[in-house]
């Protein structure tokens, strides 16, 4: 991730070196084996595993350092690493190795999951890496699993999920949130996660408490969309939906109307968009208009394929000045 151009300084140079020595990857160990995790060390197998699948690597001495604390960006580029999402670009636009990641989690609103939130530029981030508290890594892989959580809720949901056993024993104060994660227990947490969840997904945007009972739905099944299109003062436009009335569902037939009520609203139509969920993205698929008649509106979409589609509803005024959404909802096509 460091790259050295002749056109450089020698200071830049000589601080795009040092970044190299910090983060977790970009910087080939000398031979196939860390000088400092022997066969017999317990997390010999897992950093194994991480080096071979490129989500690790080691300090150019050719040590890994699995003792020492890892850093809240560290952890975060491991865990995209391992899943190479869509969309998902190494390269940096300001030299910092960690603002693409940074960017990215932010894109998929796991913000919460940070202790330092960066500054309003990215060049700006803490240096060095502050470390990552084990409470922390749980709210970051819960954000990733698609859910919202408080830290001891977050913690629940790994030990129920098996995503971690705890430190100690397999309860919230086991778990042992306020110690630092080390390197080699990063690995292990990842491989888990890796090993359980398919695919990274957004987190909710509003925090909810955990319930058990949510294990068996998938993400967007257990967090959905909410409909309900709030009433606030100096919007333009406001419309209730009559189809759905949920914010989650499941078709078994590719056409889907949907309907409901113009309470105000400027222009004559209104705008929607589908979007299909690709692998931890929602990529566009369509845009279509559906006309205003006498306060009502109704109109049929005809989905392309299988899958689950998140459907963006706005009005001309609002998607032209402040692209706010009116409402918006997921609809699961899946063929019985």
């Amino acid at each position: 991730m460091c790259h050295k151009k002749k056109s450089k300084a020698l200071a830049v140079v000589l601080g795009a070196l040092l970044l190299c020595n910090v983060m977790p990857a970009g910087v080939s160990a000398n031979g196939s084996e860390f000088k400092d995790v022997s066969p017999d060390h317990w997390g010999y197998k897992t950093i194994s595993w991480a080096k071979e699948s490129g989500i690790v690597d080691g300090y150019p001495d050719g040590t890994f350092k699995p003792e020492q604390s890892v850093g809240q960006t560290e952890f975060l580029a491991m865990l995209i690493r391992a899943y190479k999402p869509k969309g998902f670009s190494e390269q940096s636009s300001d030299g910092d190795w960690r603002t693409p990641y940074i960017k990215y989690g932010f894109k998929m609103g796991w913000a919460g999951s940070y202790i330092t939130p960066p500054a309003s530029k990215l060049s700006s981030f803490p240096k060095p890496e502050i470390s990552e508290p084990r409470m922390y890594v749980a709210k970051l892989i819960t954000n990733a699993s698609g859910r919202s959580y408080g830290f001891d809720d977050s913690i629940r949901f790994l030990l129920d999920s098996g995503l971690s056993n705890g430190k100690t024993d397999n309860s919230v104060s086991g778990f042992q949130g306020n110690e630092l994660l080390t390197r080699a227990e990063a690995v292990t947490f990842i491989k888990n996660v890796k090993s359980k969840l398919d695919m990274l997904y957004p987190a909710p945007e509003f925090i909810t408490t955990y319930d058990p009972k949510t294990l068996t739905l998938s993400p967007l099944e257990a967090f959905p969309l909410n409909v309900e299109q709030p009433v606030i003062y100096g919007d333009y436009s406001h419309i209730i939906l009559t189809t759905p009335s949920s914010g989650y569902n499941l078709i078994h037939d590719p056409s889907y109307t949907i309907s409901g009520t113009v309470e105000k609203a400027v222009g004559e139509e209104l705008n929607l968009t589908v979007e299909y969920w690709d692998n931890g993205e929602f990529i566009s698929e369509k845009s279509l208009k559906t006309p205003i008649t006498k306060g009502d509106f109704k109109t049929t979409i005809e989905l392309p394929k299988q899958g689950i589609f998140r459907i963006v509803i706005y009005s001309k005024q609002e998607k032209a000045t402040s692209n706010k959404a009116l409402t918006k909802f997921y609809v699961e096509y899946k063929p019985k």
